[in-house]
């Protein structure tokens, strides 16, 4: 398991945009969200390693506007990391086994779902953008309330995490990433198989649709709007 080496030399890119949705507060921890209160269907969006970015916003606010209520926990505690961390490994790995791993993010998943369920939204996946994909499939392992996941230009996923999966996955990646085609064959056998989707950005970096992707490029946000378009029409499928 270990991380896209793109991922590890690619810096966010610098981007303005401004939200659609609102941020709340509880039991301390923080909230974006955005979307039809007590909307049927909702997500709980990981963005990647550079936290509350505007490209992720603006992602959200796109799934939003499908008819999804998305929330954004702020898995990373307003401390999101810096590239000198993504180039010290041991730094790096400290981080993937402590604030960064499965263990250390269960609990809030678990409130972001209990708010979700709160408003009414009783059907809910994820979103995961590179290691917010792995946790989001850890996710789906457990009985925590997600019940499908898109996988965007993900990083560490291993074979067990798709042995484990208790729903559909559409997974979505770029031309650095790993293909995963014989990991996405087991999901493809288990009976939610036919709900699940694979497609490949073969002209596009690991990170495109999130804090990497430079969404002034007319060819970037076609793909981008792309990855929205296969992700609000997979959860409603899914999510039903």
């Amino acid at each position: 398991m270990s991380f896209v080496s793109a991922c590890c030399n690619t810096p966010p890119v610098q981007a303005e945009y401004t939200p659609t949705g609102e941020t709340i507060e509880q039991d301390g921890l923080k909230y974006y969200i955005v979307g039809d209160k007590g909307a049927s269907q909702g997500v709980v969006f990981w963005y990647d390693i550079f936290g509350f970015h505007p490209n992720a916003y603006q992602v959200a606010d796109k799934i939003a506007h499908a008819g999804l209520r998305v929330m954004i926990p702020d898995f990373l505690r307003g401390n999101p990391l810096t590239m000198a961390v993504l180039s010290d490994r041991p730094a790096l790995m400290e981080f993937v086994t402590g604030r960064g791993s499965w263990d250390f993010n269960r609990e809030m998943l678990k409130q972001a779902v209990s708010v979700l369920q709160g408003e009414g939204t009783a059907n809910i996946g994820a979103v995961g953008f590179c290691w917010g994909a792995k946790l989001a499939i850890q996710a789906l392992g457990e009985n925590c309330g997600i019940k499908s996941v898109s996988l965007v230009h993900p990083s560490m996923l291993e074979l067990r995490d798709f042995e484990q999966a208790q729903g559909p996955v559409l997974l979505l990646t770029s031309k650095d990433d790993p293909e995963l085609n014989e990991e996405f064959a087991v999901v493809k056998a288990k009976p939610f198989g036919q709900l699940s989707y694979q497609e490949r950005y073969n002209d596009r970096i690991h990170g495109f649709c999130g804090a990497r992707g430079d969404f002034s490029d007319p060819d970037v946000v076609r793909d981008v709007n792309r990855v929205i378009q296969l992700t609000a029409g997979f959860f409603r499928e899914s999510l039903k």
